[in-house]
């Protein structure tokens, strides 16, 4: 789906002259052979004019982000774009840091794929646990449970199990689509990732899911 829908749109783009910005959030630093983000694994790096997005995700954590795209359009971004010129800049602390991170990213691609394979190996258990997810390949895996308070106390009750997890409803998701979000880390290792499977399937059938 959403890489039939970003080419797509970039024939489009190109077809009636228009830009194409995409916001990469959840994608940058580790998505694509290369960790550049969902226009590296859709394979529409040279087709996407601007770039924006954040170092406070698989970047390290911290904060702030950044606008990628030609020289013209930074320039005039500079001049016309209000958070850019109303906010305080970046600390060092953090831009040193991002740097880093970009550099690890760049020399090697080992944390990349231990991600791919951690994800690939929740996604393969928890499914295989009876639980549902949306499918994908992303690290983040929403876990559907529909209602919201017993989304909730899953949440809670996996904290307990000294697995944190966050549980997400209504007005951030649909009505009856409340679901609980895990993210897959390429630190975790494959007996910390059967644990949270384990963890999830006891509680859940305690709530009849399963």
């Amino acid at each position: 789906g959403y890489v039939a829908k970003l080419k797509e749109i970039c024939f489009l783009a190109e077809k009636y002259n228009a830009l194409v910005h995409v916001d990469d959030s959840h994608a940058t630093g580790f998505f694509g052979e290369n960790g550049k983000g969902s226009i590296e694994y859709c394979n529409v790096i040279d087709k996407v004019d601007i770039v924006t997005s954040t170092l406070g995700k698989a970047m390290g954590g911290a904060s702030g982000g950044f606008t990628s795209g030609r020289k013209n359009i930074i320039d005039l971004l500079r001049q016309r774009s209000r958070p850019y010129l109303f906010s305080n800049s970046l600390a060092p602390s953090i831009v040193s840091a991002s740097i880093a991170a970009i550099d690890i990213i760049s020399k090697s691609k080992q944390k990349i794929s231990k991600l791919n394979n951690n994800t690939l190996l929740f996604r393969k258990k928890i499914e295989s646990s009876g639980l549902k997810i949306k499918k994908g390949v992303h690290p983040i895996v929403p876990i559907m449970i529909g209602d919201a308070e017993i989304s909730q106390k899953i949440a809670s009750e996996m904290l307990e199990e000294n697995i944190y997890v966050i549980g997400f409803s209504y007005p951030v998701v649909p009505h009856n689509e409340a679901r609980i979000r895990v993210q897959v880390s390429a630190s975790h290792t494959e007996e910390q990732i059967s644990n949270c499977v384990d963890s999830f399937t006891k509680i859940a059938k305690n709530y009849k899911i399963l």
